[in-house]
């Protein structure tokens, strides 16, 4: 009796692991907005917790705010300065990364910024696209170079997607082009525009028209969905959103960079 209880007790634990893992619907393409799941709180931005929801959640990948420290380090923070989360008004270039893995989290479960390096061997086998937002205001060459190191050693590389100061990786990753760039850049490079940029545009800023364009010229699409930031998160605002995200859906487009507060419209049994 006991080895029947203890096999379908397995059995239970391999069901629900299988349905976690397969909540996102896998013909999308989610990457979780600032490092995983974060809704209401429930994990800090960038952490390996969030991180791990969003992998249980069965997202393809995250979106990642990178910094670096006054010695060089690359880590993952999303503001400018620490006092949000820790007990320190410093900005990031102003610590070195020993002193940034002294700084005491403000909440229980807080952890100190986890080193870009450490994070993305973390994801391998687990995720397949990373979204790099690149926080630091004029890069170095010596930046660009670590970026490119971790993100070839760690295989993530061409699956890669920048926000900002990315132009380094042209030719390398894809890169991100507004609305407001589209004629510039294609204009600039023809059919080579489609392999070096994705279109990123909130999800209340594309319409058929611009959506059979980029079909047209082969460029993908990335719709942003992180409304929690610009507008209070209510009720309306979630029926709001997902109204969009089923039209996009009906549309065909595929790949979301989103807020998990979001995330419902793609899920199972949502």
């Amino acid at each position: 009796m006991k080895l029947c209880n203890l096999i379908c007790g397995v059995l239970l634990l391999f069901s629900v692991t299988a349905s976690r893992a397969s909540d996102i619907d896998r013909q999308y393409h989610l990457l979780a907005h600032r490092g995983g799941v974060t809704e209401s709180g429930i994990h800090p931005e960038n952490s390996l917790a969030a991180l791990d929801a969003a992998i249980e959640r069965g997202y393809s990948g995250v979106e990642i705010d990178v910094r670096q420290s006054k010695d060089g380090k690359l880590f993952l923070y999303h503001n400018r300065t620490f006092e949000r989360d820790y007990d320190s008004k410093a900005r990031a270039e102003d610590l070195t990364w020993a002193e940034i893995q002294r700084l005491r989290p403000l909440r229980e479960d807080g952890k100190v910024p986890v080193s870009m390096e450490e994070y993305c061997n973390y994801c391998k086998g687990k995720l397949s696209e990373l979204m790099i937002d690149i926080k630091v205001d004029k890069p170095s060459l010596a930046f660009y170079q670590e970026v490119e190191r971790i993100l070839t050693e760690t295989g993530f590389l061409e699956s890669s997607y920048f926000i900002g100061h990315g132009e380094y990786f042209l030719g390398k990753a894809k890169i991100t082009m507004l609305i407001r760039e589209k004629d510039e850049f294609f204009k600039k490079y023809g059919d080579k525009t489609k392999d070096y940029y994705f279109l990123f545009a909130g999800i209340d800023e594309i319409n058929s028209r611009l959506i059979q364009w980029c079909e047209k010229e082969g460029i993908q699409i990335m719709a942003c969905v992180n409304r929690p930031y610009r507008e209070p998160l209510t009720p309306e605002n979630i029926e709001n959103a997902g109204k969009d995200l089923e039209w996009l859906k009906s549309w065909g487009v595929k790949y979301f960079q989103i807020d998990s507060d979001y995330d419902r419209p793609f899920r199972a049994g949502k």
